[in-house]
C-alpha cells in the first residue's frame, strides 16, 4: 500500500514536467519548380503545435538576405496552427537553388525547425565571364578584353549604360540592342594603377529589362612592379 501511494505521488509530481509545446511543420520542403530570374516566389508553410503548452517562435533565421519570412502569430496555442510566409527573390541567382529558414522555438525536443525552398532559376541575361579576373599585371600597363552579354529572354534587350566607379575601368557596348537569342559584346579596358598591390573594382551594366535592370561584373587584378 505504501509503495502504491509513493508511486502515485511520483506520477503527480512528474506530470507537470511532461507538459511542453511540440512543433510540427506540414510539408517542410517546397519545390517551386522553374521560374524566370527576377521573379519573387511566395509560399505559406503551416506550423502546428502538437504539444500541450503554448508554442513560441522566438526567432526566424534565413540562409541569406534573398529569403524573407514572416509569422502569422508568434505564439501558437496547443492543438492550433499558424503560417509562415516565405518570399524568395531570384534576382541574383541562376540554375538550381536551395534556400533554408530556421524557426527557433521553445520546443525542448526540436528547438530549431527547418523550412526549405528549392527550384530552378532561368537566367534571362547572362554575362560571360561573370568575373573579370585579370591575373598578375604590371603597374601602369593596360589590358583589353571582351565581355559577352547574352539575351536569353523573349524580347529585345536594350543596354542603357556600362559604367564603373573606378576611372581605370572602362566598358564600351558595341551594340546597344541585343535581340532574343543573340549576344552582344562589351569592350573592356583596364588601366592598372601605378601604385598598390591589387586592383579591385566592377562594371555595372544597366538594362531596360524590368526583371534584370542591373548586372554587376567584378574586376580583379594583382599588380606587379
Amino acid at each position: 500500500m505504501k509503495q502504491g501511494i509513493i508511486g502515485c505521488v511520483f506520477l503527480l509530481m512528474a506530470a507537470p514536467a511532461l507538459a511542453a509545446p511540440s512543433i510540427t511543420v506540414e510539408k517542410p520542403l517546397h519545390d517551386f519548380g522553374t521560374v524566370t530570374q527576377g521573379e519573387k516566389v511566395d509560399h505559406l508553410f503551416t506550423v502546428r503545435n502538437r504539444g500541450d503548452q503554448p508554442l513560441t517562435i522566438n526567432q526566424i533565421r534565413s540562409s541569406c538576405g534573398c529569403t524573407a519570412a514572416t509569422l502569422s502569430a508568434k505564439t501558437i496555442s496547443p492543438g492550433k496552427s499558424g503560417e509562415v510566409k516565405v518570399t524568395f527573390d531570384s534576382a541574383n541567382f541562376a540554375g538550381q537553388v536551395t534556400k533554408t529558414i530556421y524557426l527557433e522555438s521553445n520546443d525542448p525536443r526540436t528547438p530549431s525547425a527547418l523550412l526549405t525552398m528549392q527550384g530552378k532559376i532561368l537566367e534571362i541575361i547572362a554575362a560571360t565571364p561573370r568575373t573579370l579576373n585579370l591575373g598578375a599585371l604590371k603597374a601602369g600597363s593596360r589590358k583589353e578584353l571582351l565581355l559577352t552579354l547574352e539575351n536569353r529572354g523573349s524580347k529585345p534587350l536594350n543596354i542603357n549604360s556600362v559604367t564603373s566607379p573606378q576611372a581605370s575601368i572602362v566598358g564600351l557596348m558595341k551594340e546597344r540592342r541585343v535581340n532574343p537569342g543573340r549576344s552582344g559584346e562589351i569592350a573592356v579596358t583596364v588601366t592598372i594603377p601605378k601604385e598598390g598591390r591589387f586592383l579591385s573594382g566592377y562594371l555595372t551594366i544597366q538594362t531596360d529589362n524590368p526583371q534584370k535592370r542591373e548586372i554587376v561584373v567584378p574586376v580583379y587584378a594583382t599588380i606587379t612592379p
